[in-house]
């Protein structure tokens, strides 16, 4: 408890001193990078959370993000992490995170491969088509093979054609 509440009073002071429209000090952006691989869920959810609603935060902090995730067994946190790294929208990720995903010496949390593929849909788009494809036909894990399809559904749907007033 009192971890999350220093981490909310530092976020507060930042916050109130840059405003979050200007970014974060690179300090603070440390200490969140930090705060991704503190022993409670609660504080890495908070840290993601607050890199999830700053971009330029997010992009420095990229490849701590996708070591949270790789590790992370938390379905909330998982998704603010997912939501951060998306915001970030680095062109390198859904490289690391596939790779990642086949490499035996990674230990996964439970949920964490369906959301990291989450990331490389929306992240890759079509350049990750074949790569989705094949976790459809051939992935063991049926949540990873679901978010593999719904992937490839966001990334081959037309563009969604804005209403105009009449």
């Amino acid at each position: 408890m009192k971890k999350s509440f220093l981490l909310s009073v530092c976020l507060g002071l930042g916050i109130a001193h840059t405003g979050w429209a200007g970014g974060l000090p690179k300090q603070s952006v440390q200490a969140l990078m930090k705060a991704l691989q503190d022993t409670s869920v609660e504080v890495r959810t908070g840290a993601a959370q607050a890199l999830s609603e700053v971009p330029d935060a997010a992009e420095q902090a990229v490849k701590p993000l996708e070591t949270a995730l790789v590790a992370s067994a938390d379905a909330a946190e998982q998704d603010v992490l997912v939501k951060a790294l998306v915001l970030a929208n680095d062109s390198a990720t859904p490289k690391r995170l596939s790779e990642a995903l086949v490499n035996p010496q990674f230990t996964w949390g439970s949920g964490a491969k369906a959301k990291a593929v989450d990331v490389i849909g929306k992240i890759g788009q079509k350049k990750m088509v074949k790569w989705l494809t094949d976790i459809v036909a051939g992935e063991q894990e049926p949540a990873v093979r679901a978010a593999a399809a719904r992937a490839l559904g966001a990334i081959g749907a037309p563009p969604k054609k804005e209403k105009k007033d009449q």
